[in-house]
């Protein structure tokens, strides 16, 4: 039986998205010092759009002081893709670790297949897309994932929609594509979804996959 690496998981609750990206940038300053531990943050974030290394004021359907009227935040990152929106009731993952394998497919394959294998558990069929980022079902988009590399340690990662009322998605175009539809776990299967319970079997999910063992 192979060994089991520690895993350290955190829920930040509901937080503001710039205090997250703080201690995300937190936690890679000590891996790359030597100090660090895998670590998987578990977190909701108020409505907030995100622009990626590649987005512009092209992928915004609004201008920024319209967002700053509706009381969005707008937040320029450094993970790749290009825009995203989070708001309350959407899952958010961001593993802090080392790859174990110096393969970003392989990486990026097995996290969309962690969040394919919890969709499945709710009877729900997650596909991926050639060159596009996320996770769909029945070609709705229901996940969005963007990532950051800085000497194979990873930061970012995924939002899956699951109780939010994607209305934060009206002030984007998520990921540069103008007909794309989004969807939730909740409207996909018309009621509301236990947001414990799917952080739970996405943990087990994601452990699994890269051969992890929760530190208690």
């Amino acid at each position: 039986m192979a060994l089991l690496t520690p895993l350290q998981i955190e829920d930040w609750g509901v937080l503001e998205y710039q205090v997250a990206l703080d201690r995300q940038i937190e936690l890679v300053q000590q891996h790359l010092a030597g100090e660090g531990v895998d670590t998987l943050v578990l977190v909701e974030h108020p409505a907030t759009v995100t622009l990626g290394r590649r987005a512009t004021s092209a992928d915004l359907r609004l201008p920024e002081p319209e967002l700053l009227a509706r009381k969005l935040t707008l937040q320029r990152i450094n993970r790749g893709g290009l825009a995203t929106a989070h708001e309350p009731g959407q899952f958010v993952a961001y593993p802090i670790l080392l790859l174990k394998k110096r393969d970003l497919h392989w990486f990026s394959s097995n996290f969309l297949g962690a969040v394919i294998a919890l969709l499945a558990d709710y009877g729900l069929h997650g596909k991926l897309k050639a060159g596009e980022p996320g996770v769909w079902v029945d070609g709705r988009k229901i996940c969005s994932f963007g990532i950051a590399l800085k000497k194979w340690i990873c930061s970012h990662g995924i939002a899956l929609n699951v109780n939010n009322d994607l209305t934060t998605f009206a002030a984007i175009v998520p990921c540069g594509r103008q007909s794309e539809t989004l969807t939730s776990m909740s409207r996909e299967l018309g009621r509301p979804v236990d947001l414990l319970e799917v952080k739970q079997r996405f943990c087990e999910h994601f452990m699994r996959v890269f051969s992890y063992a929760k530190i208690q």
